[in-house]
This record gives structure tokens, sequence and C-alpha cells, in this order.
């Protein structure tokens, strides 16, 4: 009985996200690379023109995409499950721009950064991962909403 209890206890803090590293926006030498993904995509849709920008916008896009659905799959994290086949979608939209489909860069972007915004509503009310019990699990899951 005692094994039982300290088993759940094991697998409840392994599926929190709490060990060092298990969550990826919490591990720092990962979550580096989603604002380096993000610069790639901006500084494609603003900086580069024609198909070579659409394509860096794509190359950001998709990496920021492929990183939260690994961290979404890897830990549950609520915002990545929505955020990370929002990215793909996105990437997907600029390789359609580069081909010469006419989809306006801003709009993409307004998609990604209204979808983004929306994707973390959850966790702004204390719910960071899928599964977890109560109103949230791990560090800061659960506290108060802003005044």
């Amino acid at each position: 009985m005692a094994d039982e209890g300290a088993e759940n206890q094991k697998a409840t803090r392994a599926f929190s996200c709490e060990s060092p590293g298990f969550d990826w926006l919490r591990n720092r030498r990962i979550a580096w690379l989603w604002p380096v993904a993000f610069a790639v995509a901006i500084g494609g849709w603003l900086l580069a023109s024609g198909v070579a920008g659409a394509l860096l916008a794509a190359a950001g896009f998709a990496a920021a995409g492929v990183l939260c659905v690994a961290n979404a799959v890897h830990c549950r994290r609520v915002h990545c499950t929505v955020t990370g086949p929002l990215y793909l979608a996105a990437a997907l939209l600029f390789v359609a721009r580069a081909a010469g489909w006419g989809i306006a860069g801003g709009w993409i972007i307004a998609g990604a950064v209204a979808g983004t915004t929306i994707a973390f509503v959850p966790e702004w009310l204390g719910k960071l991962y899928f599964g977890s019990p109560g109103r949230g699990s791990g560090k800061g899951a659960s506290r108060p909403l802003p005044s």
C-alpha cells in the first residue's frame, strides 16, 4: 500500500513537469530556441522580400511549431497543444505565399498572434498542463487571477 502511494507521487511529480528540464519552456537549454525561431520568422516577414522572405518566415514558424508540438507531447503543456499546430499552419501558409498564392503575410502573422493569445488564456486562468489534477499543476500553476 505504501509502495502504491509512493508510485502515485512519483508519477504525479513526473507528470506535473516539476522535474528540472521536463517542461521545455522551463529548460534554459531548450527555451532559447523559441525566440530565435520567432526572430527568423519576423525577420523573414519584415526584412527579406519575395520568395526568400516567405521561406525564411516559414522556417521560423516551422521550428517554433515543431518545438511546441514536441513539448505538448512531452509535457502536455496546454498552450503548446494549440500553438504547435497553429505555427505549423502558419509555416505552410508562408510556403504557399512563396509558391505564389496571394496570401498577405500580415494576415498570417495576425492569425498567429491572435491564436497564441487565445492559447494562453487557460494558463492565465491557472491550467498549465492537460490531465493535471485541479487547477493546473507544477510551480505557479494555481496563481490567482490578476486584479
